[in-house]
Formats: structure tokens, sequence, C-alpha cells
């Protein structure tokens, strides 16, 4: 079991609000307190890597002297910090990397890790597909937007990465397949709000199917309050066992109930001959 050693938080928060990368961030100010119109910004972040190191303990990750993760989509940055900060604390020497395709978050990210002395946490100004670096014991990847998740998922899943933490948001494959469709499912969903909800479902569904067809033991959470985002839907998949052609034959299934094609996940997944049916 990781031991954090504790802080003085505020409400027993699990990061201190006086934590340098916290001010270097902007969320707490230069007196160690958490801003006002940052306080939402400061539970979702706790939230978050409270969920992280609960399945990171669950992992083999927690014996080795370094862990590696994959932020994608890395953003400003607050979740990266947090898990950097988390796992330092844990005596885990982490090596964390972000990639965001914005060069105004890479470079103010890489300010406030100089600042913060994070030293093993660095940002690339790229997409994911061209960052190659290898091996990643934990793939991240909050509100990659439509098929981004499923790269994300993909890269996780091609490395044989421990832990997979996704939270997926404006997701639109399905739905085109969904406004086409005969079975008989569709024909009682005449809204076009609900038929997007069903595709966003739909589309999550078969990326827990398929993780699983991985051997990936996979929860699915609310993570932070939708007074902060509608979109808090948290896939969280620790590698367990081998593949197992049991479950995709489940979502073979599902897409002829439903009357899909398939998601992006699927044709990586062949293309990469990680597709076991037999």
């Amino acid at each position: 079991m990781i031991d954090v050693k504790p802080h003085n938080r505020d409400k027993n928060y699990r990061i201190d609000s006086d934590s340098l990368f916290l001010k270097a961030l902007g969320i707490s100010n230069d007196a160690g307190d958490v801003k006002p119109n940052m306080y939402g910004k400061y539970r979702q972040v706790c939230r978050f890597v409270e969920l992280f190191i609960e399945r990171i303990e669950r992992t083999q990750a927690v014996k080795q002297k370094r862990v590696k993760v994959l932020d994608i989509g890395s953003g400003k940055g607050y979740l990266t910090f947090a898990m950097y900060d988390q796992l330092t604390q844990a005596g885990l020497n982490p090596k964390i990397d972000g990639v965001d395709t914005r060069s105004e978050m890479v470079d103010l990210c890489n300010e406030a890790a100089q600042t913060s002395g994070f030293e093993n946490l660095a940002f690339h100004n790229m997409k994911a597909a061209d960052f190659v670096q290898g091996y990643y014991d934990a793939i991240v990847a909050l509100h990659a937007c439509d098929t981004a998740t499923d790269d994300a998922l993909f890269y996780g899943i091609r490395s044989k990465s421990k832990l997979i933490v996704c939270a997926p948001c404006c997701q639109h494959e399905v739905l085109v397949d969904l406004q086409k469709s005969e079975t008989s499912n569709r024909k009682f969903i005449s809204h076009g709000l609900f038929l997007q909800k069903q595709a966003d479902l739909i589309t999550d569904n078969s990326r827990v199917m398929l993780l699983r067809a991985q051997g990936y033991q996979v929860d699915v959470i609310d993570f932070v309050s939708t007074e902060h985002t509608q979109k808090n839907t948290l896939i969280a998949a620790i590698k367990k066992s081998k593949p197992s052609p049991k479950h995709f034959h489940e979502y073979e299934a599902y897409k002829k109930t439903f009357g899909f094609n398939g998601i992006k996940l699927e044709s990586l997944m062949r293309e990469a001959g990680l597709i076991r049916s037999e």
C-alpha cells in the first residue's frame, strides 16, 4: 500500500493547498490558499488523483523504483502535476510526460514544472501519435475529444500498460451509424438529444468491452460533480489477464443489436493484429 505522508490539507483534501505546483499553476495564491474561482478545479484535481493512486496501488507498478506515466492531451497540466506530486510523495520516483498540440500550454507547463522543481516532468508540443517513447506503466487521457480517446486507449492496450485512465468527450462516431440504423432499438428513439446520449453510452460501453477483451478489469466512475462538467465519466482499466475472445464475441453481438459498424478503437486493434475472435 502506498504511504503518502500527511500534510496540513484544506478540509482533508489529499493535496496540500500550499503546494508549490498549485501556486505555479495559479490554483493557490502566494499565501497557499486556494483561489475562490479555482476551488472547483482544486476539488476535481484532488478527486482524480485519489482515484488514480487507488488504482496504481492495485498494479505491480508500486513495486518499481520508477513509474512512467503518459498524459495525452495534458492541457494546463493540473492533473499531470498532481500525479507527479503524489507519486513523488509515495517514493516512486515518477517519470511523467504530457503531450498537447497547443504550444502555449506546453510552454506554460514546462515553466511551471521547472518552478516546482519537478525534474522528471516534461511537456511536449505534438500529437500523441507522433510521440513515441516506448512503454508507460499508466496512460491518462482526460476529455480527449471524439476518437482521440480511442487513440489513447489503443496506445495503452498496444503497449500493455498496467493502468489506463480516460474521461471521454464529444463523441460523434457511433451517432452517424445510429441515425441510419433500422434495428428495433432505433425506432423508439425519435429525439436527436436522446439519440446522441445513446450514442455516447454505446461508444463508452464498446470501449469497456474491447478493454475487457484485452484482459483489463474496468471500472466506470462519475469522478466529479456535474456542476463542474457534464463530461464526468471516468473509464479506469487495470491489466489483469491475457486477452479473452469471449468479450470480443459479446462486442460483435452488441454491434448487431444496436446497428452500428464499430468504433475507431476496434479498427486500430484490427490493424495492429490485436483482435482475437477464434
